[in-house]
């Protein structure tokens, strides 16, 4: 069919004004490869059980070219906080410091689901990041994803979900992360651990005991990015270069995915325990001391005084526990802990002595008093060399409990081992044996030793008459 040729000439201009359009627009406004990725960062609030008492973090990679139906890809979360509920080797591995966490991915409808049903808020922050910035994440995160990759030993303060995606975001932006996250923190890591877990009391007592002086350390703000909330302010302290060469914020955008109803508030600061431990100490000490005073002539001071004395030797099980986290396991954070010198070790055997105590056994409270003594030693010992400058744990609280404890123990022992009682109980003991023991030497019988008999002078005389009759 003929057409005509102005018609062919407006296509051809067309093109070419496409062609040169496509040259001059800047290169930021055309399309390149991840271009189609949207980088979210989730923070999840914190929950219930005491494992999600810090809050959690998880990377959300949206790829608009992804077909709809398949959410997984479209939508992935990789989220580096996975681990097994079910395995038997569980309690094993979590004791020696050798449980594994791994990457896991899931779509973000089902994890936004998950957390609402637990009632945990859910942030997300998507980033200003280039095209090859966005290409070279999804790679990253896709080799972790790998099973020969996937898993990595947990560290709750070095190597957690909250790390791994600080350090993936810092590794793709240049550093930039790393670099603004330089100034002091606002608290050490067991002032954090304290304040977030105070509300379960038992729990948070047990974690700061457990672990050694490393997480009294000085901190900046890129190690204190080991909580999801903290991660989630960093971010929004970096700057990164714009498509023009300017500066723009790296957060691009925020907006909630789901808000938790009817929790209280963080705490801001941790809760102090010192005067508390301070008057269970003193109690302790000072019952010890009591009892020990009135077990001379009273029965129930004395069941008294072996009751605490064994729950004085059950505390000092923890210091074997510490003990043992130091030298068997690879929880670096439990290593070198200065509260194995304010629950001794060696105070266990007072399990054993306080059944002699209590009996009022002399070697029993001889040996109680060495070993209370010598853990009262430890404890102000442990108090003195804080002077030093490298010895900076923060265990003022246990100090103020374990002193007073060890000093009363030591004291009201010391005052029972040197009492009059116990040497009248030897005495008794030396002549309570002392008559048996000649019965089995002369080996008389009963009947050749009554009492009446002795004192008749009548009969002392007659015998000397019928020995000189004799020799006549």
């Amino acid at each position: 069919m003929f057409r005509p040729r102005s018609s062919q000439r407006l296509r051809g201009v067309a093109f070419v004004v496409l062609a040169l359009l496509a040259l001059l627009l800047p290169r930021s406004a055309r399309a390149e490869p991840g271009d189609e990725l949207t980088v979210y960062v989730l923070t999840f609030g914190p929950g219930d059980h005491p494992f999600y008492k810090f809050g959690h973090d998880a990377i959300w990679i949206h790829d608009s070219s992804a077909p709809p139906r398949d959410s997984l890809k479209r939508d992935a979360v990789y989220n580096w906080g996975t681990f097994a509920f079910g395995d038997p080797a569980l309690i094993p591995k979590f004791v020696q410091g050798r449980f594994l966490y791994w990457l896991s991915t899931a779509p973000i409808t089902w994890t936004v689901r998950a957390y609402q049903g637990e009632n945990r808020s859910v942030d997300a922050q998507e980033l200003n990041l280039t095209a090859a910035q966005k290409r070279e994440l999804k790679r990253l995160v896709d080799e972790n994803a790998k099973e020969e990759n996937k898993h990595y030993k947990y560290d709750y303060y070095r190597d957690n979900c909250a790390t791994r995606v600080r350090d993936m975001i810092d590794r793709v932006i240049g550093g930039k992360l790393k670099e603004a996250s330089q100034a002091p923190a606002s608290m050490t890591w067991r002032a954090h651990t304290l304040r977030l877990t105070a509300d379960e009391k038992v729990l948070s007592l047990a974690l700061t005991v457990v672990m050694g002086n490393v997480i009294d350390k000085p901190l900046n703000q890129w190690e204190e990015m080991f909580l999801p909330a903290y991660v989630q302010e960093g971010l929004r302290r970096v700057k990164v270069t714009g498509p023009d060469g300017a500066e723009i914020p790296l957060v691009k955008s925020e907006k909630p995915l789901a808000v938790a109803h009817g929790r209280t508030p963080l705490r801001t600061e941790p809760p102090s325990w010192l005067p508390y431990m301070f008057l269970v100490g003193l109690l302790l000490g000072g019952g010890m001391f009591m009892t020990a005073n009135l077990a001379r002539d009273r029965l129930l001071a004395r069941i008294g005084l072996g009751a605490l004395l064994f729950l004085a030797g059950f505390v000092s099980i923890l210091g074997v526990l510490f003990v043992f986290v130091w030298i068997g396991t690879d929880h670096e954070v439990g290593w070198h802990n200065e509260n194995i010198l304010q629950l001794a070790p060696w105070g266990v055997v007072l399990m054993g002595y306080c059944f002699g105590v209590a009996r009022l056994k002399p070697r029993a409270i001889h040996r109680a008093r060495l070993v209370a003594t010598a853990a009262a030693g430890a404890s102000l010992f442990g108090l003195a060399w804080k002077v030093l400058p490298w010895m900076r744990q923060d265990n003022y609280w246990i100090i103020a409990f374990a002193a007073p404890m060890w000093i009363g123990s030591a004291l009201g022992l010391r005052a029972l081992d040197m009492a009059p009682v116990a040497k009248k109980a030897v005495a008794k003991k030396a002549v309570a044996k002392k008559p048996v023991a000649k019965k089995a030497v002369a080996n008389e019988p009963v009947a050749e030793e009554p009492a009446a008999e002795e004192p008749k002078p009548a009969q002392k005389e007659a015998e000397p008459a019928k020995d000189t009759g004799d020799s006549e």
